[in-house]
């Protein structure tokens, strides 16, 4: 009777050392997949910000969305032939757009957080009558959408859709024109290359 306390302790001991090394391998090997689990937030959102020159020979044609927006035989021209530069400032909620040319200033400021903003702004011979702008759902594009009215008085949506490639290298800008009257949608693209 008197060696049973000690056969217990002797016990518990035993029990308590491998209970102890697996709680501390589960702490070990759990704390990655803990990590792995929290879903990106905003701060892999993609960062826009820099010197872009427009690349006129790897961009598409903007004739035809241009002329269905109401865009001149003048403005259509220019824009196939004079090479713009872009200087973008983005912020977590803000990003500024200052284009610029011979003869040619565009400015825009775009709200991040995919609120409708009220607008007034000549876009490709359009007018822009309020812009929405919201990340895709892996936070990869920005994807900017214009209710626009056309100089003829039709109506429809202008999206842009920006990504980068080439590590962040070269932006792509793939517009789509969506006219109410019309049953098929225009596209085209301007690639930019960043410059040092």
């Amino acid at each position: 009777m008197s060696h049973q306390p000690n056969t217990m302790k002797t016990n518990r001991s035993n029990l308590l050392v491998p209970w102890l090394a697996a709680l501390v391998w589960l702490g070990l090997f759990s704390l990655p997949k803990t990590y792995a689990a929290v879903p990106p937030d905003q701060a892999d959102d993609r960062n826009f910000s820099g010197t872009w020159a427009l690349d006129l020979k790897g961009s598409t044609s903007f004739e035809t969305l241009m002329k269905q927006m109401g865009a001149s035989f003048l403005e259509r021209t220019y824009a196939a032939s004079v090479a713009l530069k872009a200087t973008l400032r983005q912020t977590e909620t803000v990003m500024t757009i200052a284009a610029r040319g011979p003869g040619f200033a565009f400015d825009e400021i775009l709200y991040l957080d995919g609120r409708t903003a009220p607008s007034n702004l000549g876009v490709l011979g359009a007018t822009s009558l309020k812009t929405t702008t919201a990340w895709s759902k892996d936070h990869q594009q920005l994807i900017e959408t214009h209710q626009i009215k056309t100089k003829q008085g039709k109506e429809g949506q202008l999206i842009i859709e920006r990504y980068l490639t080439d590590d962040g290298q070269t932006l792509v800008a793939a517009y789509t024109l969506k006219l109410n009257a019309e049953p098929n949608p225009t596209s085209a693209r301007q690639i930019w290359h960043k410059e040092a």
